[in-house]
């Protein structure tokens, strides 16, 4: 497994596009502390202040793939790793945000953003960018945000906390063939926030309530709205927390 480092990068997920063509891996990591133009969803910021927390992308070559379904189990593993990392760490009130936030009671303490290219209708690569608030105390007036060492006390040692991650995903590729569809998915829906629940929402008709039924894919949900079920995309859907 090849691990860069990186003193700074604007990106970790554009330098893997830079140099995967040169990277045999079909599993390699990119990391840094200090990641000036981190992107989100839908081309949102993602703010990190240097040397305080540990923005990483993975670079996955599946050797065969299914798009639909290869896609949609990455989305669901990549952030059942991330549960388990924080769980390790003792982090209280963890839960999944559809579809790519992890939350600790309700605030964001990471992100997720998973790109892909298709060769032959075949998925070539996934680039899964991964941002995580470790010891970053404020952020510049963002009150849905937080950091594990807001919650704990603690300031950790991003070396440290770096190992343990690369240790978890190191066995993604292998994870990802093995674990089903149905065995994710259940795992998801246990720990996803807001499930059952009445839940505030909005797209370009407005602001409304619902109730999440179900997860469909990496992009698509279902939801319980005025007493129908309606399928909606996450590039037209914002949850209100």
């Amino acid at each position: 497994m090849k691990l860069i480092k990186l003193n700074a990068i604007d990106s970790t997920n554009d330098f893997i596009k830079k140099i995967k063509s040169l990277v045999d891996d079909k599993l390699f990591f990119v990391f840094t502390y200090n990641q000036t133009k981190g992107r989100g969803q839908m081309n949102k910021v993602w703010e990190s202040q240097p040397n305080k927390n540990i923005c990483f992308s993975i670079c996955y070559k599946p050797i065969k793939s299914n798009p639909k379904q290869m896609s949609f189990k990455l989305n669901m593993l990549i952030s059942l790793i991330l549960l388990d990392f924080f769980k390790e760490l003792k982090i209280p009130d963890i839960k999944i945000k559809w579809p790519n936030d992890i939350l600790s009671a309700e605030k964001k303490i990471s992100g997720i953003l998973i790109e892909s290219s298709i060769k032959s209708n075949n998925i070539n690569d996934y680039i899964i960018g991964i941002g995580l608030n470790i010891n970053q105390e404020s952020f510049n007036g963002i009150i849905n945000a937080n950091s594990v060492k807001n919650i704990l006390g603690i300031n950790y040692d991003l070396n440290l906390l770096s190992n343990r991650l690369f240790k978890l995903f190191s066995n993604l590729d292998r994870k990802i063939e093995q674990l089903s569809i149905k065995y994710l998915k259940k795992k998801y829906l246990e720990n996803l926030y807001g499930l059952d629940s009445l839940l505030k929402f909005s797209n370009y008709n407005g602001k409304f309530k619902a109730k999440i039924i179900e997860v469909i894919s990496e992009n698509k949900i279902k939801l319980l709205v005025d007493n129908k079920e309606l399928i909606f995309d996450s590039d037209d859907l914002k949850l209100h927390i």
